[in-house]
């Protein structure tokens, strides 16, 4: 019996050692070459060790010392073969990494850094608070400000002392700066919806520097920054902030944080390579005396012998601040009371009183929609957009040209998907999807069915 017990003791160490060395060595043998007891499976082993044993015992057990001996002297030799390999590979990826070799590994080292940077920083960012923005007011501009609407209306109250010429010298400066703030700052150097040649970017330029509503290439920038950003911190005169705010306070109160950042992101290259644009903006400062001030003051009382302290509070604060009043009714009043027929989700409204005193600037809801077009409006009725005309007419002259709009289609899609309903009040289809009430040959037949339901 104990020598049974023995011989199975044998029996599982040799089997476990045979495992062990197979699972060491998954090289096959060369051609030629014996396989080995390393390569035969456990049970072609334990068959083998049975037979033996049953042959002699004695000279199995020589047998079983020997190969027990042999094996161990294998293993021990796989062992120092494989820890040198891996030191060897070990110590050539120290020398790749050292000497940088590998080039991608330096590069995922890069990639690694700079995300780890990025991440520090995002990190930063959220761990600091915003500070709350609180509005300060800029007492030089708003005393300009006062200075103007108060003088505003004593030029009102002096006009009718004044001579018939002085009245109507007036209503032509307003007339022309208007043109130069509709149909130059605004249509064309701000949205550019069509092209002005040289000599009529060079009188618009005169005529807006009439108007005095600072330099072109701000006037732009900040209508830009309006139209990208509209109803944001980042507007300007964000109307959400109040409709004192949207028309004037946004002249005498620091800029909102948001409002500073953008100005320094938006495209104004197209402005940077026109000279007319640059020059006045350069020469900003004289050209706004000697076209804002000196010359409307000057004419009537060098011609018709107008007092000089009448034309000053007239064809000057009076009219400078009406011009100033009409462009800002566009930001207050035609963001806030009015019709939206092409984007009910926007602020921006159809306001036809606007447009008459605007020159055809009050038609802002389409205008937020569609800002390329050069009619700012989807009729091109001259009657309450005399802007348009003009420009029809430069065009006829051959002073202006790719004059940008939309097409009909083109309307009625954006009004169909997104105006409020008042732009098909007066088509054919206006009433096609209407019902009486229940009855209706023309209820929609999932409502029938609803109904129907209902009912049961």
């Amino acid at each position: 019996m104990v020598i049974w017990v023995t011989h199975l003791l044998k029996i599982l160490s040799l089997q476990q050692i045979t495992i062990t060395m197979c699972l060491s060595t998954p090289t096959p043998p060369k051609s030629g070459q014996s396989n080995g007891t390393c390569c035969l499976t456990p049970e072609a082993m334990c068959s083998n060790a049975t037979n033996n044993n049953n042959n002699n015992d004695n000279s199995n057990n020589n047998n079983n010392n020997n190969n027990t001996d042999q094996t161990d002297t294998q293993l021990k030799h796989r062992s120092h073969a494989t820890d040198a390999k891996q030191n060897k590979t070990k110590e050539q990826a120290d020398t790749d990494d050292n000497l940088g070799y590998k080039e991608e590994n330096a590069v995922y080292k890069e990639y690694a850094d700079k995300a780890h940077q990025i991440a520090k920083e995002a990190e930063q960012q959220k761990e600091e608070v915003e500070e709350e923005y609180h509005p300060q007011i800029r007492w030089p501009d708003l005393g300009a400000q006062t200075f103007l609407h108060v003088g505003a209306l004593y030029g009102a109250y002096l006009l009718f002392y004044a001579k018939f010429y002085t009245f109507l010298w007036a209503a032509v400066l307003i007339f022309v700066s208007g043109i130069g703030i509709t149909a130059g700052a605004h249509r064309l150097w701000s949205h550019k919806s069509y092209n002005a040649s040289l000599p009529l970017r060079i009188v618009l330029a005169f005529m807006f520097s009439i108007a005095g509503q600072r330099d072109a290439y701000t006037w732009a920038l900040d209508h830009r920054i309006h139209h990208k950003f509209s109803e944001t911190d980042a507007d300007p005169h964000n109307v959400n902030r109040g409709f004192f705010f949207a028309h004037v306070g946004w002249l005498f109160l620091t800029p909102h944080p948001k409002v500073i950042a953008k100005r320094k992101v938006i495209d104004m290259s197209d402005l940077e390579a026109d000279a007319v644009v640059m020059f006045q903006r350069k020469y900003y400062i004289p050209l706004f005396a000697l076209c804002s001030i000196i010359l409307p003051v000057v004419v009537p009382w060098y011609f018709w012998q107008e007092d000089l302290w009448m034309s000053f509070w007239i064809n000057f604060t009076m009219r400078f601040t009406w011009t100033l009043n009409v462009a800002f009714f566009v930001n207050s009043v035609a963001h806030m009371y009015g019709n939206k027929p092409y984007d009910k989700n926007i602020s921006s409204v159809e306001v036809p009183v606007v447009s008459f005193l605007a020159m055809g600037e009050g038609w802002h809801n389409y205008h937020h929609v569609f800002p390329w077009d050069y009619k700012t409006g989807e009729f091109g009725n001259y009657t309450l957009n005399i802007t348009t005309g003009f420009i029809d007419l430069c065009a006829r002259l051959g002073l202006a040209s790719g004059r940008k709009s939309v097409s009909p289609d083109m309307v009625k899609r954006r009004a169909a998907k997104c105006g409020d309903g008042s732009r098909f009040l007066s088509d054919e289809y206006a009433h096609k999807n209407q019902v009486w009430g229940f009855g209706d040959r023309d209820l929609p037949c999932e409502d029938i069915v609803e109904l129907a339901k209902m009912q049961n």
